[in-house]
């Protein structure tokens, strides 16, 4: 544990069973919610008011280490950065092991629309990167720049999720939460890659599973409880053992973009958790299909 003030316990628990799925540890979406809450505390110390409007513009979270059942985790949050021309902070969480004190993940994000007086605390209270104690993540979040619901019908992009935003898929100003938009992201992993040569159930026989190592997430306007969404997704290719894939959160009724993410993934043998090369079968679905971000 990194002793320093200003990067302060933001928030402590563990991992429960019902947060782990088929894979064998904890799913995406509940390392996006206890994000969610370290990153409330945090504002709250800097002052910002129970339900104030705040908005997280950009995410880019990396998982370092599996998080199986009963593991104690803890995150550490601090401000890196102020910008005052586009009101915002940026803050980063770093999620820790216990009693190892090895990193689990990290997050890098930018809030906006902060008060100047959670700005002003933020700028006093902000330190260097490195004080962290984590490496930097270099590679920048994309932009929504070409994203709407009729460019992702050109690309031939996947349907591989639709329904509504619920009340608690939001935050107080109308964002979207990370475990709101992460929730819906494994089950559209499931249509990119069905077939059945790569069903889970084929996985699941020869031991083989997948796991995220690096998403960038960029979230869009506010939303409202009831829009119906839809999820396009598509595959843009391999690097060393990883797969490249992205979805695109988009509301149906305008096609705008309600949030994207551009995803890192790796398959790995479940008996020995350790990573493998991507199954052929893989990479035979995605032969001829593969798509760059626009």
């Amino acid at each position: 544990m990194i002793e320093n003030p200003n990067f302060a316990v933001t928030w402590r628990g563990g991992t429960d069973a019902w947060e782990c799925d088929q894979m064998g540890h904890m799913n995406v979406q509940f390392y996006g919610a206890k994000f969610d809450m370290a990153e409330a505390v945090l504002l709250a110390r800097l002052g910002l008011a129970a339900g104030a409007d705040h908005r997280p513009l950009t995410d880019q979270i990396v998982f370092r280490k599996e998080s199986r059942v009963g593991a104690a985790l803890w995150v550490q949050s601090a401000v890196i950065g102020v910008d005052h021309a586009g009101d915002a902070l940026r803050l980063r969480h770093v999620m820790y092991h216990s009693p190892s004190g090895s990193i689990a993940a990290t997050v890098d994000t930018t809030v906006g629309h902060l008060p100047p007086a959670v700005l002003a605390a933020g700028e006093a209270a902000m330190i260097a990167p490195a004080e962290t104690g984590a490496p930097d993540l270099a590679d920048p979040v994309g932009s929504h720049d070409g994203v709407d619901l009729d460019r992702a019908k050109v690309l031939g992009l996947i349907e591989t999720g639709v329904g509504v935003l619920r009340p608690e898929d939001l935050r107080p100003g109308g964002g979207v939460t990370r475990q709101g938009f992460i929730s819906r992201l494994s089950e559209a992993v499931g249509h990119l890659i069905a077939s059945e040569d790569t069903a889970a159930e084929f996985l699941r026989e020869k031991h083989i599973g997948s796991a995220a190592l690096d998403y960038k997430i960029r979230l869009g306007a506010p939303r409202r409880a009831g829009e119906v969404y839809v999820l396009r997704s598509g595959a843009s290719g391999t690097v060393g053992r990883t797969l490249r894939f992205f979805h695109w959160m988009l509301d149906e009724a305008s096609g705008a973009p309600v949030a994207t993410v551009e995803i890192v993934a790796v398959y790995f043998d479940m008996k020995a958790r350790k990573a493998i090369p991507v199954p052929e079968e893989i990479l035979k679905l995605f032969e001829g299909r593969t798509v760059a971000w626009p």
